[in-house]
Order: structure tokens, then C-alpha cells, then sequence
């Protein structure tokens, strides 16, 4: 199998895999020397029969422009759902196909500051853009293979974009980071990288080792005034990193914290969901693979400015929602909670609250969370 058809088939079973719950006592610590501010539900949108506009099949992204309307991409509705700052639904944007301004596997999305919506669309390897009335205006097809997964806008010119980048001579799927000039392909700016040594048998057989690597997807967040934010998934290293719009680093600091290892309940679950959505994918076929989990979580999730200025930090290694909240020379304030367990929580940080939602709620539907102080 050619190594981009195995890569657009294992990234598909991202969304259930991963996630498991653990014991809220394992959570470290030093987090009880601090003050602890708990976050408020305004609202939630999610039902799971009823209206089709409050329903999501899966949230891929969410994000707020400067009007106060939310934007959530559903990857398997295959379409953006827009509501009012008060949870209110007002449109659907795209829907699934193959037609100009329409989605087929859309990844992510982003809005620039002079109100473009860009969603990021593998089928189309690259962007499909809506102007600032979200009607569509045009689409710019950049990457044939292994487009961009994640995307936030530096300015109306210039985005920070993750994806893999396949580089068989040394190394294989690389991670990253890099600032994109608007309509260009090659980046202006590396900005981080990983990456793993090529095996022999790497490229015939899909190999727990591929499966990790596209499982630890990078994220980013911008703040509107050109820097950008990131937090490399590492289950024994805690690290904020921050470069401005030119790619100069700001900021880069450590925090020490026990990593948390899962447990073999996890584990299994694990398995159990990613053998599972193999064979959903592919019509009921035993997996060609064997999974292995990776055994420790991710000490950290999302990062972005939050709603009070500073910058928020998420923690992947408890199951209520929880930050770490710095000021903006990454000194640490205090900590801010959701006090609800989910196995596995997703959120974007912003400057008028926390988007927050579950990738495999209990009760078996999505919600959309919007949170504040």
C-alpha cells in the first residue's frame, strides 16, 4: 500500500483512539498550591435526536470571530455550523461534495482577522475560503499530498499550518510547524519539527510506529496580534513555546510535572475502539495491523490566550477539565477548572471564552461547551 493511502487510512481512526478515563487522585499535586478558579457553563449546544442544527456527528474544530459568531466543523456532517454568541444557530456553511465551496474530508479551520473563514480540505489539498458574509469566494489547492490537519491565521497574509511532511531519504512523517505565505506552498518559516527513523519494513505494513506519530497531532493558537502558540504533545516533557510573526521565539519555558500512565483498562479500550473503527472503515475486515497504544498520556492538550488575557494551558493527564493559567512571560498564576469528567476533552482557547467538547462522551452524542470565568 503507498505510504499517503495508509496515512489517509489510519487518520481516520484518530477521533475514538486515544482516549481512556483515569483516576482524578492521579492528578499531580502541585496543582493544590495555587488558586483554583472554576469555569462557568454559559451554554451548550448538542442534542441527540431532534433539530439537525444542534446535532454533531464529530467536532474537528471550533473557533470565534470579532462578531461573536461560533464556528464548529463537523468532519463527518462535513459541513461548519454558525451560531450567535448566546448559542443560538444561524447557518449551516458547505456541505458534503465534490463541487466548488463544498467539503469531502475537511481537517480544520480558521478565521482571518478580516473575517475569512478557512477550512482546511484534504480532498482538495488545501483551503476552501468564505468571505466575512461566509458565502464562498474561492479555493487554493497547494498540497498533493498530505495536506494541512491544522491551521490559525498570524495576519490576513500568513499562516501558521500543521501537517506531516514525508521525507523517506532520512526520517518519516515529520510533524510540523512552519509559518505559509497565503496561496504558497513551500514555508517562509520552519518553526518545529519531529520525526522518526525510517524502518524497512516501515513503508508495507501499517506499524503501531505510524500510528503514533499521526496520533500526536499538533495544534497551534494565534492571538491576534501575530504570535503563535504551541505546546508539543510529550508524555514526559511539559513545554510552552511561543514565536512571533516573524518566527522569532518568545517564549519557551518548562514546567515540572509526573508523567501518568495509563491503565491496562485504558489500554484495552483503546484497542477495542480502534479495531472496532477499522472495520466500520472497512466494511467489517479485521484490521491489517496491530495496535499498541503508547503507554503515558500527553502532559499537555490546547494552549491559547484565554478569556481573562493570559495564556491558558490545558493538561491532557486528568479527566475533569483543567489549565494552567501564566501571564504572558510564562509565569504561573493560578489554574482554572471545568469540574466535569469526560474520558477525553478537546478545547479552543479564546480571548471571549473556552470552546470545549468531548471526543468519546458517555452518553454517546457531542456537545459544544462554552465556558467562561
Amino acid at each position: 500500500m503507498p505510504v499517503s493511502l495508509c496515512f489517509n487510512a489510519i487518520l481516520l481512526l484518530i477521533l475514538i483512539a486515544g482516549c481512556g478515563e483515569e483516576d482524578i487522585e492521579s492528578s499531580n499535586a502541585d496543582h493544590l498550591f495555587l488558586p483554583v478558579d472554576t469555569l462557568q457553563l454559559v451554554f451548550e449546544i448538542g442534542e441527540e435526536m431532534g433539530d439537525s442544527t444542534n446535532t454533531f456527528w464529530s467536532i474537528a474544530a471550533a473557533a470565534i470571530d470579532r462578531q461573536g459568531r461560533i464556528f464548529v466543523l463537523d468532519d463527518i456532517g462535513t459541513c461548519v455550523k454558525v451560531f450567535d454568541f448566546q448559542g443560538n444557530y444561524l447557518q449551516q456553511v458547505s456541505r458534503r461534495g465534490d463541487g466548488p465551496g463544498e467539503l469531502a474530508r475537511p481537517k480544520g479551520l480558521t478565521v482571518l482577522p478580516d473575517g475569512r473563514l478557512v477550512i482546511a480540505e484534504s480532498n482538495k489539498c488545501g483551503y476552501v475560503v468564505f468571505d466575512d458574509s461566509l458565502e464562498f469566494v474561492e479555493e487554493i489547492g497547494l498540497w498533493a499530498n498530505n495536506s494541512p490537519y491544522g491551521i490559525s491565521a498570524i495576519s490576513n497574509s500568513k499562516m501558521v499550518v500543521c501537517r506531516y511532511d514525508e521525507d523517506t531519504t532520512n526520517d518519516f512523517i515529520r510533524h510540523t510547524v512552519t509559518i505559509c505565505n497565503w496561496g504558497e506552498e513551500g514555508w517562509e518559516t520552519l518553526l518545529w519539527k519531529d520525526s522518526m527513523e525510517a524502518s524497512p519494513d516501515l513503508y508495507s505494513n501499517a506499524s503501531e510506529e505510524i500510528i503514533f506519530v499521526v496520533f500526536n497531532k499538533l495544534n497551534t493558537s494565534s492571538d491576534g496580534n501575530g504570535n503563535t502558540y504551541f505546546t508539543p504533545p510529550d508524555p514526559f516533557e511539559y513545554r510552552v513555546i511561543s514565536w512571533d510573526s516573524s518566527g522569532v521565539e518568545i517564549l519557551n519555558f518548562t514546567r515540572d510535572v509526573l508523567p501518568v500512565e495509563k491503565t491496562p483498562e485504558e489500554i484495552a479500550g483503546e484497542i477495542n475502539n480502534m479495531n472496532a473503527y477499522y472495520r466500520f472503515l472497512s466494511g467489517g475486515r479485521p484490521p491489517r495491523f496491530e495496535f499498541h497504544p503508547a503507554i503515558y498520556k500527553n502532559l499537555t492538550g490546547d494552549v491559547g490566550i484565554g478569556p481573562d488575557g493570559n495564556l491558558w494551558v490545558s493538561l491532557g493527564t486528568r479527566r475533569d477539565l483543567f489549565f494552567d493559567i501564566y501571564d504572558l512571560n510564562g509565569s504561573l498564576l493560578r489554574h482554572a477548572v471545568f469540574p466535569e469528567f469526560s474520558s477525553c476533552w478537546n478545547t479552543e482557547i479564546t480571548e471571549q471564552g473556552i470552546l470545549a467538547w468531548e471526543l468519546d462522551p458517555l452518553d454517546g452524542y457531542q456537545k459544544l461547551y462554552f465556558l467562561d470565568l
